[in-house]
């Protein structure tokens, strides 16, 4: 359908030109054959991020999808992670010998990390409350398990890569 105020100009007899909007950097960003992580970044600090766009760009700058532009490679890796999930998911079950249940929790994403990190018999119970408060945003944000666990993964390790530095720190 036309715009509306360019359809009443002409009724007037006045000549509209149409305004095309220039591609966002964003979609000129995606159509690169290997995205360029550190523009992504940049282009993320200084413009808000529409939703449409998030999922992907948390999921690259994570390092969850590949930078490679390539369908078959997303979908390759997509596969890849949500086995690797499947796996995680059977493993705590036999550990916990409890079902899982249907919708996922904060705390089987925080006993799935540990399993996953090779933790989960040394980890304390302080670690385990604060990867559950990190999960929650991530289970509320993306409807896809698999995306919402490898996102709260990645962001979980950065999280304690900063921790660990920031301990050294401080020593």
């Amino acid at each position: 359908s036309e715009n509306f105020r360019s359809s009443y100009y002409g009724t007037l007899g006045v000549s509209s030109v149409a305004v095309v909007k220039p591609p966002s950097s964003l979609d000129v960003l995606f159509k690169a054959e290997i995205l360029d992580v550190v523009k992504l970044k940049s282009i993320c600090l200084q413009h808000p991020l529409t939703t449409f766009h998030r999922p992907l760009v948390w999921k690259t700058i994570l390092g969850v999808s590949p930078t490679a532009n390539n369908e078959a490679t997303r979908i390759y890796v997509k596969e890849q992670r949500k086995q690797q999930l499947e796996d995680l998911k059977r493993c705590l079950k036999f550990v916990s010998r409890e079902p899982a249940g249907t919708t996922p929790s904060p705390e089987e994403f925080s006993l799935l990390y540990l399993i996953e990190k090779n933790r989960l018999l040394v980890s304390k119970r302080a670690e385990h409350t604060d990867l559950c408060a990190i999960a929650k945003p991530f289970i509320k944000l993306f409807p896809a398990d698999e995306d919402a666990y490898w996102l709260f993964s990645s962001f979980a390790a950065m999280w304690e890569t900063e921790m660990e530095s920031s301990d050294l720190v401080s020593l």
